[in-house]
C-alpha cells in the first residue's frame, strides 16, 4: 500500500516512483538515519534534548566518522536536523500530546498508510506534525498538498477535537510549513492526483 510519505516524496522530487514489491531492501545507510532520527524525536519529547542527542550520537557515532564522505555527510545532516528540530520545537512551544500514530486514509485512487509523528495541544484543539528526514526539500507553496492526507488522518485520529494545523517539518533542510487543516483538506484532489501516478 502506498504511503503519505511517498506522496510527499513525489511532490518534492518529480519523477519519483516508489520501489516495487520485489525490489531489494534499501542499503542501511539510506534507512538507518531516518529510523534513528524518528526514534530520537520520541526520546526528545519524552526525556528531553540531552537524552535525545545522546541517543542519536550513540547510534550514529560510527557513521559520523565514516571514511565514505557521503555516509558521513548523511549522518551529520541527521544530527544537525535533530538540533534544528529541538530548537524549532522550543520556539513553537505547544505541548506534546502523543507520538507516532498510524492510520489508513482512503482517497479516490486508493488507500494509503499515514503516520503522524507528533500530536500537539493547540489553544483550540489538536495539531499534527510530520517530520521528514529524507533529502528532498520543498517549497512552502506545495505544503498544503503534502499535508492533505495527513490532515484527513488527523481528523480521523482525533474525531472528538478540533484539528487546527498540520506541520510539515523537513528537519535536514531547516524547513517548516504550518498548514491550516482546512487549507490542507482543500488539496485532497491534488494529493489524490499524485497518488494516482505512483
Amino acid at each position: 500500500m502506498p504511503s503519505a510519505l511517498q506522496i510527499t516524496r513525489a511532490i518534492r522530487e518529480p519523477g519519483y516512483s516508489p520501489p516495487g514489491p520485489n525490489a531489494p531492501p534499501p542499503p542501511p545507510f539510506l534507512v538507518k538515519p531516518t529510523t534513528v532520527a524518528r526514534a530520537a524525536v520520541g526520546v526528545y519529547h519524552r526525556q528531553g534534548a540531552a537524552s535525545a542527542r545522546r541517543y542519536l550520537h550513540g547510534k550514529m557515532k560510527a557513521w559520523l566518522n565514516h571514511a565514505n564522505p557521503s555516509m558521513a555527510g548523511n549522518a551529520r545532516n541527521t544530527v544537525d536536523g535533530l538540533d534544528y528540530y529541538i530548537a524549532s520545537d522550543g520556539e513553537d512551544g505547544r505541548p506534546m500530546l502523543e507520538l507516532a500514530r498510524k492510520t489508513v486514509v482512503v482517497l479516490p485512487s486508493g488507500s494509503i498508510d499515514v503516520r503522524i509523528d507528533v500530536f500537539l495541544g493547540d489553544a483550540s484543539g489538536v495539531a499534527g506534525r510530520v517530520v521528514l528526514w529524507d533529502g528532498p526539500d520543498f517549497h512552502p507553496g506545495v505544503a498544503p498538498v503534502m499535508a492533505a492526507a495527513y490532515a484527513k488522518a488527523l481528523l480521523s485520529l482525533y474525531p472528538e477535537r478540533t484539528a487546527t494545523t498540520l506541520g510539515i517539518w523537513q528537519a535536514r533542510r531547516g524547513r517548516v510549513a504550518e498548514v491550516d487543516v482546512s487549507a490542507a483538506l482543500a488539496q485532497l484532489p491534488a494529493a489524490d492526483a499524485v497518488l494516482s501516478q505512483l
